[in-house]
């Protein structure tokens, strides 16, 4: 089958390895086979290839979180699915055992696997996925719009419903607003009612922006985000999303009000930083991590995007084997929302 092999680790997407020779995937009972119909490029992509802190890979490895496509094989111990059926992969596989799964919390697993990650992913023509990992994809949503709705999409989502709550009137930012999680996260904000502050790295991006919905657009690049956020929002914001990391973390904190959220959610520019636990006490600061979100969170943003409430924003679709230029593009911020990759 054709695939995408990360074959070491590296800074730079000569470590990609485009084959079309690679093993096709053995499913086990409770296991589909799924032809793939489009996956996509995240951040994480280029924090594996870099080689993820504290987790060993074998290589060749296949990268990729997201996995849109048509279950091809059923295997012997799996209802409710039959062959032809187009899906969307929810990203990560639970374990079922651990206290955290049987509390119900299967997105907090302590023996969590994640496409592309864990598992082989949706760098590849065909997928070995979990049954109870399938949703339901409708017909009036493209594969490539589905590939915004895991990885990237499910962040957001998870981020300003569950784990920030962002209500009608509250203020929102986002650093990076051009991507694939920021694309979608603007739009849930303003789903939610929320006043969005986004920014991004050009003036044809901030447009971009503005039409997805974003209230106050600035560019990174050539203006002072910190001091024009202040003048406009003295008193500070609710909710800040930074996926950025160090970069921007103390700007983020800065720009709080009492009582406000950080939602971190990114290592783009390192893994670690200072804050000061004094000022986090004294202006009732809540700093809260997370990663992806529940499945049945996930059903409801497919719900949404059915119901043409959002739209996942779709920069460039490309053939599996651009997969390095792919991840090139990501690099240098040359695209808008999702790059996505077709076999």
């Amino acid at each position: 089958m054709k695939a995408v092999y990360l074959t070491q680790p590296g800074t730079t997407s000569d470590v990609l390895t485009y084959v079309t020779d690679a093993p096709m995937p053995v499913i086990t009972d409770d296991q589909v086979l799924v032809k793939v119909g489009a996956t996509s490029v995240n951040r994480i992509d280029l924090v594996m290839r870099g080689g993820y802190p504290g987790l060993q890979t074998s290589y060749p490895h296949i990268l990729g979180g997201d996995v849109a496509g048509t279950i091809e094989e059923v295997g012997a111990k799996v209802e409710g699915w039959n062959v032809g059926e187009r899906i969307v992969a929810y990203p990560m596989v639970w374990c079922g055992n651990c206290a955290l799964c049987n509390e119900g919390k299967h997105n907090l697993c302590v023996n969590w696997k994640y496409f592309g990650m864990h598992l082989p992913g949706g760098y590849a023509e065909y997928v070995a996925v979990p049954a109870k990992c399938l949703i339901a994809l409708p017909e009036q949503l493209s594969f490539a719009q589905a590939t915004a709705l895991g990885v990237a999409g499910l962040t957001a989502y998870h981020g300003l419903t569950t784990v920030s709550g962002l209500q009608p009137g509250q203020t929102f930012m986002i650093w990076g607003g051009s991507g694939g999680l920021g694309t979608l996260a603007i739009q849930i904000a303003k789903h939610r009612g929320a006043t969005v502050i986004a920014t991004c790295g050009s003036e044809e991006k901030k447009q971009t922006l503005r039409d997805l919905g974003a209230d106050v657009v600035f560019d990174h690049n050539t203006e002072a985000v910190f001091d024009e956020v202040k003048k406009l929002y003295p008193v500070g914001l609710d909710t800040v999303m930074d996926y950025v990391g160090p970069k921007t973390f103390q700007q983020s904190f800065d720009l709080l009000k009492k009582g406000g959220q950080l939602l971190l959610c990114g290592i783009l520019t390192g893994r670690e930083t200072n804050f000061s636990i004094h000022m986090t006490y004294l202006r009732h600061l809540s700093i809260k991590g997370l990663y992806l979100g529940t499945k049945a969170e996930m059903e409801e943003l497919v719900g949404l995007v059915a119901a043409e409430m959002i739209t996942p924003h779709i920069g460039d679709v490309l053939p599996l084997s651009a997969a390095a230029e792919a991840q090139d593009r990501l690099v240098t911020g040359r695209f808008t929302g999702k790059l996505v990759l077709q076999p």
